[in-house]
């Protein structure tokens, strides 16, 4: 019989691979994404198997441990997930083990726990060990292999177990640490004939009773938690199971975060002849079963998500499954309101703001099929769906697919969207990118044949986009000696829309009161002293100077910390001054506030959006949040107080920001009946990107930023990766990025090239110094190959210097 050798990843904080001898009684179970023990520096420590060898490349077979044990009955992570994950690692530069780990499920530890349990304490000694093993054990069993580490030592107790279990005197189970499965108690009948008897002979009287028995008839089980709420007491129910009628159980017990969504009328919609195009192209294109990449670049308010809503339904027909993906899922509970309406109960979400008891059992729903539509954000493309047929990813320009690292804690930066295109090929399914205004990437490939294009040119019943104004604020009075919040276009048109009931979204993209506190005598700003950016001034909660990067929080100073001076002067306008203004400026105008400090607790978000869509607010006023897929057709009117704000920020895509959040938001206005309005306030009315985005023409827009990103090398014509240096000293991350830099340099070849190093944009976060470079190559075989055969070199410059290094593949931030 032939020998099975496996490759088993193991996380950090080790991340390394090694390769294991699979013991024969093991290899049914194993397979690609089991989870094992296996022995490393005499400790045994949990791993994913990712893979078989077909040879040891000259390693000696005697030197290669054995498999322990297999931690799960099931295989954990499907082998395509696996598959999925190698690339993410490879393609990211990630450790492998944190690849995996984004795909393990929400809540569980990739590192297990052992329980030992006394079978018998028959048979010979082996040693001293285990007497006292067994010794313990007779006390309290089962225990945690930690526990007896404890009480026992480390020395010789993992060979001790060894002998004790393959002896049949103990049994070790492992289970992997996470939220605990919850159980419910249930009552279910035992007999329905005797049910029946039992009913029919029950006097007159005996009204509880016989609801009972007639409830349990009917549903045959249910819950104690149910049958208390329906009025049958404890005593009732253990009546019945005295003589035998019913009987007390326990069932899992699964965690719904859906269970608060309340029902919503399943409105028929008729497609329009655009959205029917798309739709019959698509269900074409789900029937052949195969990959079918394609960017849906529809205007606001086009009927998008109709058209999703149509596509997955003809997937599901077709017996397979669906990932709906969203920039923030707390912004979209709408979304999955409509989807709910549609599909019921095979519909689930997947989301950091849920508990981990809740994500865990969604996972392992839909892990089994019980669920065939998850709706989430970024990380829900890990979702181990059966038989995938559809990838969805809405807004599919939002940054927030891409999971940046400012700091370089995380070790896995991935681009959701990306990751879809990819999963989606290696699972023969439908990947539908849709946005309004695409990312200038999707756009390129649309355009250049990799992607297939599909439009909605024109808004649901051929309604008008908004009206748009620009207003030149140099040309605006100054109000108290500062320039007015709102122009007099503004003001005018808020107090139509009040005095007429309809709907206000105002958007100022800073949050706070003022984001700079500046001294008018020496022109500094007070500044964090951990983080060397301004601290932003936040008026309520007793008022007081925050950082917005590590959350420095202390009282507004009396002086300049510069000059000493006291001449301190707010300046800017963050959200909480614009809804003081307003509600001076419209005395009982009701307001609703949405941004980061408004929408700190659990389904904040989405209990604000819900009391504007019931008419408890005038005015939904927020940061770029309100932007975001929201649909309320009484909205006639939105304001931009600040459309300058991104557009000075030090990174090449601050005018593709720019004109995609302009665009976005004014796309929120005349989504019903009565033709919408947009009033932009800017300082730069000649702007291009203002005026292309206040004719919402994104052709204009793409074609002319993308001549400028030609001209200069950046994406879509280039892949670029950061590698970014951070350090308590600064010298140190100096010297370590200007060596790793030489190494970049040393090997580039043809077009590639370096900028930098030099210090980043965010010099320091956290009293941690940042340098970074910037590699670019037209090739990703070459970016990619300079990038692995530079890393080694580089963390081991790093190390030397005690300076963290972290790597951004396709970074959507320069920060």
């Amino acid at each position: 019989m032939t020998q099975r050798y496996v490759d088993v990843s193991i996380p950090p904080p080790l991340a390394r691979e090694l390769t294991y001898r699979l013991p024969s009684y093991l290899e049914p179970a194993v397979q690609r994404g089991s989870v094992v023990l296996v022995p490393v520096q005499g400790r045994l420590l949990t791993g994913i198997v990712i893979g078989e060898l077909n040879h040891l490349d000259g390693i000696d077979p005697a030197k290669i441990k054995e498999v322990s044990q297999i931690v799960d009955s099931d295989t954990l992570l499907d082998p395509k997930l696996v598959d999925l994950c190698r690339w993410v690692a490879e393609y990211y530069l990630a450790p492998l083990g944190a690849a995996l780990g984004a795909a393990l499920p929400p809540g569980i530890q990739l590192a297990s726990t052992r329980l030992v349990h006394l079978r018998t304490s028959r048979g010979g000694s082996i040693n001293v060990v285990s007497d006292r093993v067994i010794e313990e054990l007779r006390k309290e069993s089962p225990l945690k292999v930690s526990t007896l580490e404890r009480r026992l030592g480390r020395s010789g107790l993992e060979a001790t177990l060894r002998h004790l279990r393959l002896g049949g005197q103990v049994e070790i189970v492992p289970f992997l640490k996470g939220p605990p499965i919850r159980h419910e108690r249930c009552v279910k009948l035992t007999d329905g004939r005797r049910a029946e008897e039992a009913l029919k002979e029950l006097p007159a009287r005996a009204h509880r009773k016989a609801a009972f028995l007639k409830h349990m008839l009917q549903c045959e089980s249910t819950s104690r938690k149910s049958l208390a709420e329906q009025g049958f007491s404890s005593a009732l129910v253990s009546g019945f199971a005295k003589i035998g009628l019913v009987e007390n159980f326990q069932r899992e017990a699964l965690r719904d975060p859906l269970a608060h969504i309340e029902p919503v009328e399943d409105e028929q919609y008729d497609l329009s002849s655009a959205q029917k195009l798309v739709v019959d192209a698509l269900i074409e294109a789900a029937d052949t079963r195969q990959f079918y990449p394609s960017l849906l670049h529809g205007v606001t308010g086009s009927g998008k998500t109709l058209v999703y809503i149509r596509t997955v339904g003809h997937v599901l027909a077709l017996g397979r499954s669906a990932i709906v993906l969203v920039p923030e899922i707390a912004l979209a509970w709408q979304t999955v309101r409509r989807f709910k309406a549609e599909f019921g109960d095979r519909v689930a979400v997947l989301h950091s703001q849920l508990s981990p008891g809740e994500r865990y059992d969604t996972w392992r729903r839909l892990r089994r099929g019980n669920q065939s539509v998850v709706i989430g954000a970024r990380s829900a493309i890990f979702a181990p769906m059966v038989d995938l047929g559809v990838i969805i990813v809405d807004e599919e320009h939002d940054g927030s697919y891409k999971q940046e690292d400012l700091d370089g804690r995380q070790a896995l930066a991935y681009n959701g969207r990306d990751v879809a295109m990819v999963r989606g090929r290696r699972e023969d399914a439908l990947v539908l990118l849709g946005s309004a205004t695409p990312s200038l990437e999707s756009y390129h490939n649309a355009r250049t044949g990799k992607y297939h294009y599909l439009s909605l040119p024109q808004r649901v019943d051929s309604r008008p986009l908004p009206q748009v104004t620009v207003v030149d604020m140099h040309l605006e009075p100054f109000q108290r000696k500062r320039r007015a919040i709102f122009s007099g276009e503004l003001r005018l048109k808020i107090r139509e829309r009040i005095d007429r009931g309809e709907k206000i979204v105002l958007l100022q993209n800073r949050r706070g009161f003022s984001p700079i506190l500046l001294c008018t005598s020496c022109g500094e700003a007070i500044e964090c002293k951990r983080c060397r950016v301004t601290l932003t001034y936040h008026r309520h909660s007793g008022g007081s100077m925050r950082c917005h990067y590590c959350d420095f929080r202390g009282p507004v100073p009396a002086t300049c910390d510069h000059c000493g001076a006291a001449d301190l002067q707010f300046e800017g306008i963050g959200t909480q001054q614009v809804e003081e203004v307003l509600m001076e400026q419209f005395p009982g105008v009701r307001v609703i506030r949405m941004d980061v400090d408004s929408t700190t607790t659990k389904g904040s978000h989405d209990e604000l959006v819900e009391r504007f869509r019931r008419g408890e607010a005038d005015v939904l006023l927020g940061t770029q949040m309100v932007a975001k897929g929201l649909d309320f057709p009484e909205v006639t009117l939105v304001g931009v107080i600040s459309a300058d704000t991104a557009m000075h920020m030090p990174d090449f895509r601050a005018a593709e920001r720019s004109f995609q959040l302009l665009t976005q938001v004014a796309g929120r206005s005349g989504r019903g009946s009565a033709r919408g309005q947009v009033v932009i306030q800017t300082l730069l009315s000649d702007s291009p990107v203002l005026q292309e985005a206040a004719r919402q023409d994104y052709d204009a827009f793409a074609q002319r930023e993308m001549q400028v990103r030609d001209e200069a090398g950046f994406p879509p014509y280039s892949r670029l990766v950061v590698f970014l240096w951070q350090g308590s000293d600064e010298s140190a991350v100096s010297r370590a990025a200007t060596k790793g830099t030489a190494q970049l340099n040393s090997l580039l070849a043809g077009s590639d090239r370096v900028l930098g190093p030099a210090t980043a944009p965010l010099a320091c976060l956290r009293n941690q110094h940042r340098w970074h470079s910037l590699l670019c190559s037209a090739t990703p075989k070459n970016i990619h190959g300079i990038a692995q055969a530079a890393l080694p070199p580089m963390r081991q410059i790093a190390r030397a210097e005690n300076v963290a290094l972290s790597v951004n593949v396709d970074p959507l931030s320069m920060m």
